[in-house]
């Protein structure tokens, strides 16, 4: 008789093509972004500097944009498909290991042989990769509208009109402070967003790097789990479970330790994998209705694993308050994260010295409060997180 199988925990698969695809992604954007937002600030020093190139301000900030977008663009394509198709093989390959496994852990069970002859199928990945494209060629779009942000943000209460009366076109709006003060605070406050204007169900809003990121990595996990589950059910397994990830969310905690399958929910009686016996057990949900009810969210880092009736060991996970708070906790660093990148963005597009000087010390400020945190939670700090090529939300 073979011996229980516990519960499969997450492999490293998963995590680690996420990360890779939506870094790999994310880096053009950001990279997209900088250029924009540094380059701009460029413009609008010169047109201070040298009042000749005032009125042609705004023109030469949608050249500009326009250029970033559309060097972009040319590449959504490339990315989206290479992400959707990485994704897949990986999701494969993991499958495939993982039925390997079980033949040799579980004595009794072997697996369809039609799961190593079937051919990859690659629709999933293709509509995968043109939804991915859609959301990158809107994002790459957007990146046209910054334009007339930075015009208005570099024109607020007439800081230019001491350069060119015709370019005051917000006038006597700031009474309580100075065209130069206004000024900077709009450019401060446009620089500190970047390219904005991406609005999710929820009505949150999210800055271009946040929102790639995002599209990314939910493509990624999607196209592997699609290609991960397709296998397993090739290799003739009809009941799943999901991994253990060690820091679920309150959205995918309910599942752990739960049966799925693809029909039908309730108590059923189906054949021990490993001696034929008749074994009961309870099927919780349809994975269609459990994904409906938040599982495999964006950025979750779950897949489904076999669950084979009479030897796999399930790990229920109740959702405790340290649970929450340990939640709680990784949701302040990403907060604290962002803030830092807000700074560094501040101070890439800082029109003056003492601007920059100040964003620096900001930045500086909110490292900080990242240190502190981290010190008094233990939670590990990840600085690439807080450079501007990584916009993680």
């Amino acid at each position: 008789m073979a011996q229980p199988q516990p519960q499969q925990t997450t492999a490293t698969g998963l995590p680690t093509t996420v990360d890779q695809l939506s870094a790999a992604v994310t880096v053009v954007f950001v990279a997209a972004e900088t250029r924009l937002v540094t380059g701009s600030a460029t413009l609008v020093q010169a047109a201070i500097v040298n009042p000749a190139l005032a009125p042609s301000l705004r023109g030469r900030l949608q050249a500009l944009s326009r250029e970033v977008s559309a060097d972009v663009l040319v590449r959504v394509n490339t990315l989206a498909n290479r992400v959707a198709d990485t994704a897949a093989r990986n999701g494969n390959a993991s499958a495939a290991r993982d039925v390997r496994a079980l033949e040799r852990q579980v004595s009794g069970w072997v697996a369809n042989p039609m799961a190593d002859i079937m051919p990859h199928d690659v629709t999933a990945s293709r509509l995968i990769a043109e939804d991915l494209a859609s959301r990158l060629t809107a994002a790459a779009q957007r990146i046209t509208r910054y334009a007339d942000d930075a015009y208005r943000a570099a024109t607020t209460g007439g800081a230019l009109a001491q350069i060119n009366p015709a370019l005051d076109v917000i006038h006597n709006v700031m009474t309580k402070a100075t065209p130069a003060e206004a000024q900077a605070q709009a450019w401060r406050e446009l620089t500190s967003r970047g390219v904005t204007g991406f609005t999710d169900v929820k009505g949150r809003e999210w800055n271009l790097a946040t929102y790639v990121e995002m599209a990314t990595r939910t493509a990624t996990q999607r196209a592997y789990n699609a290609s991960h589950r397709e296998r397993l059910t090739l290799a003739g397994i009809t009941y799943f479970t999901i991994s253990t990830t060690g820091r679920p969310c309150p959205l995918c905690a309910p599942w752990e330790g739960k049966v799925l399958a693809d029909v039908g929910a309730g108590h059923v009686t189906e054949p021990d994998a490993s001696n034929g016996e008749p074994v009961t057990f309870h099927v919780a949900a349809t994975i269609e209705d459990a994904t409906a009810a938040g599982l495999f969210h964006p950025n979750c880092k779950h897949t489904l694993t076999a669950y084979l009736p009479g030897v796999t060991v399930l790990k229920p996970n109740a959702w405790t308050a340290a649970n929450e708070q340990d939640y709680r906790n990784t949701q302040k660093l990403r907060a604290l994260e962002r803030e830092v990148r807000k700074h560094r963005q501040i101070q890439a597009a800082a029109l003056t010295d003492t601007a920059r000087a100040k964003a620096g010390r900001d930045v500086r400020a909110a490292q900080a409060n990242v240190r502190a945190f981290t010190a008094q939670t233990g939670l590990m700090r990840r600085n690439r997180r807080e450079q501007l090529n990584l916009g993680n939300k």
